[in-house]
Parts: structure tokens; C-alpha cells; sequence
């Protein structure tokens, strides 16, 4: 008898068992069709823009009525600490599966799916599963529908053939998974007291203490704002010579396998590394430090370098004035806000002398150099997991356990 079969999400262990997501959730619904009123409360409204890798971005969520709140509660658009939540249309359709195990109690819009998996089915285990991408294949090729605005339909989900393995079995592979994440994780939390804490300090010498005598310079006269290419127009002519592609939506939720690619046939000064700094000014506004792999800066972005100034000061004051480029976005009546040139040349900076800049970078440097290290450690934690994920989902790599 084979060792191995062929199954929809490819070839698996002859002695596993298949079944669906269907048969092994006793809750597999969506959040509201009906978009509630905004109002001030505490009650946070959540939608799949809201939805990163394995969390909730809570930072720009919209707040009902008590009472639209409590309706969509009895409704079942809330999800419970372990449900599995799947991005079910837009452009990040399917991309983002996480389970949930926030504290906050929310209700979900119709754009995420809910699953609630019966006793016995390790949900991190089916999550990492639904992520892996012989199963993100099938369901991108035979559930997603509609070309400007892909969606899933519920029910399809129903559908989603799954393995039915024992639960000893479940429990260790979604704990290796698990603890990679987790080391990806604690980089990312570093990485945010680090930036908080050169905001912090960059607060306090430019703003609370800053010196009269400083010059004030335009935003733009301290860096060059590279525009990225209209990638589109540079296809790979073979399957070497290529690059991802970098957009809003790779800067915000990083590379992943459905991304566009770009000839390396370009300026090598539109090429991306890990650890430049990036400006979006269009649609998503926000300045980061790239943390990915290498990849084509596409147009909406800016490559952001100086040969003037080091890499802290341009990074911190282009943040400084993110809030304010934000608002002058939301205030254009387009149907994707963005700021102009022009706003870069009113944003105003101060400029320490070069001895005070030199003092200053013995500061600021070796954070912005540490988040730039735990970046790299991050993407080769990544590329390990992504890796790793689907030899284990497939069996082609098995874990012993003690049953």
C-alpha cells in the first residue's frame, strides 16, 4: 500500500484523513452586513482593513451605539478568545487568518469570517493550515470571485478540505509554528520601544528644548524623495532576473506569494533593502523602515536618503510630520488621498549644527541600527516559518510525539 495519497491540497500521509471546515466548526458565520452608525463609545467596529498579520490594528477602528453593539453581539458578529478569523474580501482577501486572543470584545463587519472550531481541533493549527499555500492556492482559485474587489462567499469556506489528524499530532506541529512567531513577535515589540523611544527623546531635543539659533529648513531640502516606478511597465522577461514589488499593501502586511514582480533591469536606485526608509504618500500614509526583503520601489512610495544628513534625523523628522500629512490627505476630495511635493517643502525642520548633529547620532544610531538588526532577524525568522509551514502541513516533515 503507498505511503501517500493525492488529495485537492496535494499529496499527504496515506493514514491521514480528510474532511471540511464545515464538519469541524460548530460556528462558521460573518461579521455585520448592515454598516452601523459611527458613534463615540467604547464599542470598537472592526473591518478587514483593521486586520494585520495576527492581530487587530485598533488604532484607526471605527465605535457604534451601545445598542448596535448589543445587537450585533446576539447576532454572532463578535468573535470569542480561539475563533479563527479569515479576511474574506478586498485586496487582502484570504491573505490574513489569525485567531483571536485579544482582550478587547469587538464586533466584525461582513469583510471577516468567523470560524469557532468544535472540542478537539486546535485552531492555531488550522489557522496555520488555511495560511499554508498549497490550501491558499485552492481556495484563491476556486472560492475568490469578482475582479476590483475580490471576495469569498461564506459558504464556500464550508467547503475548505481539511486534515483530520490527532490532536497530539495538531498540538505539536501549531506549537513549532507558534514559537517562531512568537520570536517574531518580541522583535516586533522591541522594535516598538525602540521607536518609541528615539521618538521620545527626538520630542524632547526638537520640540520641548529645542535652540533658538537652529536653522529651519524645508522637509525636503534635508533628503531626496525618490518616487517609485510604474512597475507594470517593467515585467520580468524571465524567472530569474525579477523582484517583488513593493506597494501600500507589501509596506503594511510585507511580501507575500500573490505579489507583483519587476525586472531587475531598473536604476539600481529603485531597488529596496532591508533597513531604508520608506514613505507612503498615497492612500495609507506612513513612514517605516523597510524590514523586508529585497524588492522594486513602486510608485506612491518614496525611497527616502540623504548624503547630507544621517539616517535618524531624516527618518525621525519625516515621522514628526506624518500626522500632519495625514490630515492634509483626509482633507483632499479624492477618492485616495495623498499629499504633493509641495508639502514636503512646507513642512519645516530644524538643523543643529553638524558637531551638535554628531553628538546627537551617538544617541539615536545605535537604536535605529538595533531595529534595523531585529529587521533582518525578523525576515530570516519569516522565510524560516514560511519555509517550514507547508512540509509540515503536507507531512513531508513529521514531528514525534509521545502518543
Amino acid at each position: 500500500m503507498s505511503e501517500w495519497k493525492d488529495t485537492e491540497v496535494g499529496r499527504i500521509p496515506a493514514s491521514w484523513k480528510m474532511g471540511t471546515l464545515g464538519e469541524i466548526s460548530s460556528l462558521l458565520t460573518d461579521g455585520s452586513h448592515s454598516s452601523p452608525k459611527i458613534s463615540q463609545s467604547d464599542n470598537l467596529m472592526a473591518s478587514v482593513k483593521d486586520m494585520r498579520y495576527n492581530h487587530f490594528d485598533f488604532s484607526d477602528c471605527k465605535t457604534i451605539s451601545d445598542d448596535d453593539f448589543e445587537k450585533l453581539v446576539k447576532g454572532k458578529c463578535s468573535p470569542e478568545y480561539g475563533d479563527i478569523l479569515l479576511s474574506k474580501d478586498g485586496a487582502n482577501c484570504l491573505d490574513i487568518i489569525f485567531v483571536y486572543k485579544q482582550s478587547e470584545k469587538i464586533v466584525l463587519l461582513s469583510s471577516i469570517a468567523i470560524a469557532r472550531l468544535e472540542k478537539g481541533y486546535n485552531p492555531d493549527f488550522y489557522r496555520y493550515y488555511l495560511l499554508s499555500p498549497q490550501v491558499q492556492d485552492l481556495m484563491k482559485n476556486n472560492y475568490v470571485s469578482g475582479s476590483a474587489i475580490p471576495r469569498v462567499i461564506l459558504k464556500d469556506f464550508k467547503n475548505v478540505p481539511v486534515p483530520l489528524i490527532p490532536l497530539v499530532t495538531q498540538n505539536s506541529i501549531a506549537e513549532v509554528l507558534s514559537s517562531l512567531d512568537d520570536k517574531i513577535d518580541l522583535l516586533h515589540r522591541q522594535n516598538q520601544t525602540l521607536e518609541l523611544m528615539a521618538e521620545t527623546l527626538f520630542r524632547q531635543w526638537f520640540v520641548e528644548n529645542s535652540n533658538p539659533e537652529w536653522e529651519e529648513r524645508p522637509l525636503s531640502s534635508i533628503a531626496t524623495f525618490l518616487n517609485g516606478l510604474a512597475c507594470q511597465k517593467y515585467l520580468p522577461q524571465n524567472d530569474v532576473d525579477k523582484l517583488p514589488v513593493l506597494k501600500i499593501k507589501e509596506l503594511r502586511n510585507g511580501i507575500t506569494e500573490d505579489c507583483d514582480w519587476c525586472t531587475t533591469e531598473v536604476d539600481e536606485k529603485y531597488i529596496v533593502e532591508n533597513g531604508d526608509v520608506i514613505f507612503s504618500w498615497s492612500a495609507s500614509l506612513m513612514v517605516k523602515i523597510w524590514d523586508g526583503e529585497t524588492c522594486i520601489l513602486n510608485q506612491h512610495l518614496f525611497k527616502v536618503t540623504s548624503d547630507e544628513f544621517p539616517k535618524w534625523y531624516f527618518y525621525l523628522w519625516s515621522k514628526f510630520h506624518l500626522d500632519q500629512f495625514i490630515a492634509i490627505a483626509r482633507a483632499h476630495a479624492t477618492t485616495m488621498g495623498h499629499i504633493k511635493r509641495g508639502d514636503l517643502d512646507e513642512a519645516m525642520v530644524l538643523t543643529p549644527s553638524e558637531d551638535e548633529i554628531n553628538e546627537m547620532s551617538a544617541h539615536f544610531e545605535p537604536v535605529i541600527d538595533k531595529i534595523t538588526v531585529n529587521n533582518r532577524q525578523i525576515s530570516k525568522l519569516v522565510a524560516f516559518r514560511d519555509t517550514l509551514l507547508p512540509k509540515l502541513m503536507s507531512g513531508e516533515i513529521s514531528i514525534d510525539t509521545d502518543e
